[in-house]
């Protein structure tokens, strides 16, 4: 009785840029060394009418290596040499891509100041492009410690250079996070974590101004998290003269090393 195959290397293999019969066929054929379709077919579930298809598919991408006769054997080539090929291939595309891309220049009416982004990724690439921009100002705001500590090191830079103020809504949560915080009123912690649209509960888990001129703010949606980034300066002041008339006279400091 064969073993299932292992799911979480099918997806990477797919990941890869194989179909999922190609992916579950390819370990089939390394887990038996050498097999007939029929073999791998009765391994791997993949279909009888597909299963030759599929291998001589591989095969012609170099993954397979095939000695004919009644019946035909399959051979898998060395993984550590396809991956090889895989990620070469796929490296060289990339920089082609980029440089194709680059290289498109239209020229746009105009670029909306308001973005959504959704991806767990795109959210946290933006912040840190955001990071890097600040020149004079930067304020933020976080309910949640696991997500703040993701900037610390950026924030720690930052802290050199321009006017930080970071508020949390809970100081005891961070205080052993190294840096000096600020604490809204709980008026607005409540509000802020007690948003009910259409039935769906959003709770605002980080929010940054930068500059005065930009900002992003990240919140959770009922089970997702999504960020929606502002470009429109007078919009960033007026959120900033909420976070400043909602700031409580107190200070935690932080004894650095």
């Amino acid at each position: 009785m064969f073993s299932p195959l292992n799911p979480q290397l099918i997806r990477n293999l797919e990941k890869l840029g194989l179909t999922e019969n190609e992916a579950k066929a390819y370990v089939g054929v390394v887990s038996l060394r050498e097999a007939t379709a029929r073999e791998v077919h009765e391994l791997t579930n993949v279909p009888r009418a597909k299963i030759y298809d599929v291998l001589k598919v591989l095969a012609k991408k170099g993954y397979l290596e095939i000695r004919q006769g009644s019946p035909t054997y399959f051979r898998a080539v060395d993984p550590k040499q396809v991956i090889g090929k895989i990620k070469d291939e796929f490296i060289n595309c990339a920089i082609e891509t980029l440089d194709q891309l680059n290289e498109l220049s239209y020229e746009l009416p105009r670029t909306s100041p308001v973005w959504c982004i959704q991806s767990e990724w795109g959210i946290k690439n933006r912040i840190r492009e955001i990071l890097i921009g600040v020149k004079e100002e930067l304020i933020v705001f976080s309910s949640s410690t696991e997500f703040f500590r993701e900037f610390e090191a950026e924030l720690k830079r930052l802290e050199k250079n321009c006017r930080l103020t970071l508020i949390v809504n809970d100081l005891e949560r961070f205080k052993s996070l190294p840096f000096e915080f600020r604490e809204p009123t709980k008026e607005f912690s409540d509000s802020i974590n007690n948003i009910v649209i259409d039935g769906v509960k959003y709770d605002e888990q980080f929010f940054m101004i930068a500059d005065g001129k930009e900002s992003i703010g990240v919140h959770s949606a009922g089970n997702k998290r999504e960020a929606v980034v502002i470009k429109l300066p007078v919009v960033c002041y007026m959120q900033k003269m909420i976070y400043d008339r909602v700031l409580e006279p107190n200070f935690i400091g932080k004894d650095l090393p």
